[in-house]
């Protein structure tokens, strides 16, 4: 076959596949041929832009007009089907009661206008209230409902993609009234806190932080980490992009409930991955680390 009948072939393919393709699509397809014109091979170097572009929802055409390509739900048998569960448990560690939350005064409205990220701390303890706040309004449960195959499934105070609740809330206690320091994790079921692991782990956090002082300084530190299989099952490989919406909206309830009570904020994302993820004792895959948060007693400024 020459090489004017191999062109020949590959037009009339191109031609085919746009007269298949949608506006929208032909739209993106353009745009990525010219910019791999004009020398962007991003497949080669920029794997977040691929995954980016390969998860996307795209409008189709059918026979009915555009409809959105979407993962379909998984088949269940029998009409039963119950997903992973969506509420983490250390059996066999020791648990230590939380209060019951208070009311917090401060307007919305001035929460909002006055949240800044705030790095240096006093190193005073918070109190034991302050605590209970804290992960109660971050990310506590505030009631239960009917789903997925539940029927007493927790609602929380962050939304998630599809009610699934994939983040995990373990926390790094500093410097807490009545609590001694070590490792936690929270069940947000039974406001407890799960004991993983004592001492003071600070230094350590800083270390795998690029040195940043205010892991060490912080009265407690969230360690939030995403769990995949959540939201696999029903979103396949665009679910790792919800795990980190669902990340950011637990992250912003903590500013919102530390500056509520006069505390400083600062959220962390330079870390070293698989070391927090091997200090927390998870596997990096199914389930992986953040987001760090660090709260404390300010000593001034904004951030």
């Amino acid at each position: 076959m020459t090489e004017i009948e191999n062109d020949g072939i590959a037009r009339s393919e191109l031609g085919r596949l746009v007269e298949a393709l949608s506006e929208t699509e032909c739209d993106h397809l353009l745009r990525l041929v010219r910019e791999v014109a004009g020398g962007e091979r991003f497949w080669e170097t920029e794997i977040s832009t691929l995954f980016n572009q390969r998860v996307k929802m795209r409008a189709l055409n059918s026979s009915e007009g555009a409809s959105m390509a979407a993962p379909a739900a998984p088949e269940t048998e029998h009409g039963v089907f119950a997903p992973i569960p969506i509420v983490k448990s250390y059996q066999n560690a020791e648990r230590i009661p939380l209060l019951p939350p208070e009311a917090l005064a401060a307007p919305t409205s001035e929460v909002l206008n006055t949240r800044r990220s705030r790095r240096d701390y006093t190193g005073q303890p918070i109190s034991l209230q302050q605590l209970s706040n804290l992960v109660y309004y971050s990310c506590g449960v505030t009631g239960r409902t009917q789903g997925y195959g539940y029927v007493q499934l927790p609602l929380r105070t962050f939304p998630s993609c599809g009610g699934l609740q994939d983040p995990e809330a373990y926390l790094s206690i500093q410097s807490v009234d009545g609590v001694s320091p070590g490792l936690f994790h929270y069940h947000a079921v039974d406001h407890v806190l799960e004991l993983m692991r004592p001492g003071e782990h600070g230094a350590r956090l800083r270390s795998l932080s690029l040195g940043q002082p205010q892991l060490e300084t912080a009265s407690v530190v969230f360690l939030i980490t995403g769990c995949f299989d959540r939201l696999r099952w029903k979103y396949g490989e665009r679910g790792y992009r919800y795990m980190c919406i669902d990340a950011g909206y637990l992250g912003q309830n903590i500013y919102l409930t530390g500056e509520a009570m006069g505390l400083g904020v600062c959220a962390i994302a330079a870390f070293m991955d698989d070391a927090i993820e091997e200090f927390l004792g998870v596997d990096g895959t199914n389930e992986t680390a953040l987001l760090l948060t660090t709260i404390g007693v300010p000593i001034s400024g904004d951030g």
